[in-house]
């Protein structure tokens, strides 16, 4: 019996072993890099490759922030290190690329330990403006010497002729084999960072964020685990750029503008610095949001516009960002929504898809994906407009929530007056509708070539279907879900 409840009472506690912790990372990365490239076009793949790039690079300023509290504003121009020591082994020695890219990295990796030196007596804006002149410094350097291209002397800048590419690595020749390559030192790279988290040095990590004092009194050496965040984030930073290099065969100093290190931090904490899919977020902002608008025709610089409004509305709601208020959401979510979902999800999923390739009106792959992410977004963002309303303040934000409850009072009492079924969420669930289709159509409309109106009569029929599906099985999955939700009541409850 006090077995039986001390294994009732720890059913929601997060898994203790570090490689428990990554295991769903892997498995989803893995997922991805089997199936996207068969889904999009060649270039969606040369876009989502920059983005695995990014993410890595995004990963070290997440570690150092999430972690520690250190705001380092130099993490993009480590990827540019790593990127030029790469670029110079590669073009002066004939060694394989792998050999590059872990050079690059380690190198990288002494500039980042270098760079943490003075934050073992200095934090927040000092550091933040420190690490910002670093940014600045390398900008400088790079445009004088520019990155190396095959000529001679120590630049290895070639003066008068053509520019020499850097090969990739002979098994990932083709972009989409090249993208699985990024994948799998994407997975290597990010379970490590994890794992490191997971484990000892993440809780002194937490300790010294806390307080260093207190670091110190626990027997924490918070020299030695500030070093150690600093190297591993210029390490990993460094193996980015040398694999970006790679991506494209050469470098460009104009990519490496100080301003990229700052937007990289803003979006880190925009998407969320505590859970490794933050860094996935601002990867996806900083690269594909910009190669969207391109393929709409539209100056990718716009999305400028859209990340300083995001990282208000960020602040404003609280510091866990998106992935952060997403976590917090799916914490309530029980075991038998999850295992009904998932099977219900692919199979209206896999129904839209097999339809859209019959009328030819894009892939198989095209059609899935569009699908599942509508009804994601349908469980995940019930109530996009107020999240956007906290822009404009707490205050209106509270009182727009009290007007559509009182709206949908009324119009819920109506309905039951006529004879139907009340639904009391009836307008916020309207607007979520509307901004779930005219937004997922749009993006498959760039992604997918999907013509618009398609677009939205996939995203809404999907969501249609789930709720059509939910009113005929409920009567027979309600045995099944209470037997789930007895035995894992709410497995994501006290994850972090």
């Amino acid at each position: 019996m006090a077995e039986e409840k001390k294994k009732k009472s720890n059913i929601d506690i997060p898994p203790k072993s570090p490689w428990r912790r990554i295991m769903p990372m892997v498995i989803v990365f893995a997922l991805v890099a089997v199936v996207l490239p068969e889904w999009v076009s060649h270039y969606w793949v040369n876009s989502i490759s920059s983005v695995v790039c990014l993410t890595m690079t995004a990963a070290t300023v997440a570690l150092l922030y999430g972690q520690l509290g250190m705001v380092s504003l130099a993490q993009f121009a480590l990827a540019g290190v790593g990127g030029w020591v790469c670029l110079r082994f590669l073009h002066g020695f004939d060694i394989p690329f792998e050999i590059g890219v872990l050079l690059g990295g380690l190198i990288a990796g002494v500039f980042g330990l270098l760079l943490g030196l003075p934050a073992l007596r200095m934090r927040g804006l000092y550091l933040a403006l420190l690490t910002l002149l670093v940014a600045a410094a390398f900008q400088v350097i790079v445009n004088v010497i520019s990155f190396p291209d095959g000529g001679p002397g120590f630049t290895g800048k070639v003066e008068t002729g053509a520019r020499v590419l850097i090969g990739r690595p002979w098994l990932a020749q083709s972009d989409a084999a090249y993208f699985r390559y990024l994948m799998v030192w994407l997975i290597l790279v990010m379970g490590f960072l994890e794992w490191q988290r997971a484990s000892k040095s993440g809780r002194a990590w937490a300790l010294i964020r806390k307080s260093e004092a207190a670091a110190t009194a626990a027997g924490v050496s918070v020299v030695g685990y500030k070093a150690r965040a600093f190297f591993m984030g210029g390490v990993a930073a460094g193996l980015a750029g040398g694999l970006l290099a790679g991506l494209n065969g050469q470098l460009e100093y104009s990519g490496f503008h100080v301003s990229q290190s700052i937007l990289l931090f803003a979006l880190v904490v925009v998407g969320g610095a505590y859970n490794w899919l933050g860094a996935v977020a601002a990867g996806l902002l900083i690269r594909a949001l910009p190669a969207l608008l391109n393929g709409h025709g539209v100056d990718g610089n716009l999305a400028n516009v859209f990340f300083g409004f995001a990282t208000l509305v960020s602040l404003i709601q609280g510091r866990k960002g998106i992935v952060g208020q997403l976590a917090d959401f799916f914490k309530f979510v029980r075991m038998s929504r999850i295992v009904e979902g998932t099977i219900i999800w692919f199979a209206i999923a896999g129904l839209f898809g097999l339809v859209y390739m019959y009328l030819d009106k894009t892939s198989f792959g095209g059609a899935f994906f569009t699908a599942l992410v509508a009804l994601l977004f349908r469980v995940a963002i019930p109530g996009v407009a107020w999240l956007l309303l906290g822009f404009f303040g707490k205050p209106i934000q509270d009182r727009a929530e009290d007007v559509e409850a009182y709206l949908s009072l009324r119009l819920a009492q109506l309905m039951a007056k006529i004879g139907l079924i009340p639904d009391h969420r009836l307008i916020k669930r309207g607007l979520n509708w509307w901004f779930n289709g005219f937004f997922i159509a749009w993006v498959v409309w760039g992604v997918f070539e999907v013509e618009f109106a398609y677009g939205l009569a996939l995203v809404w029929g999907a969501m249609s279907l789930k709720i059509i599906s939910e009113k005929l099985l409920y009567p027979a999955v309600l045995p099944l879900r209470n037997a789930i939700d007895k035995k894992f009541p709410k497995p994501l409850a006290a994850y972090r």
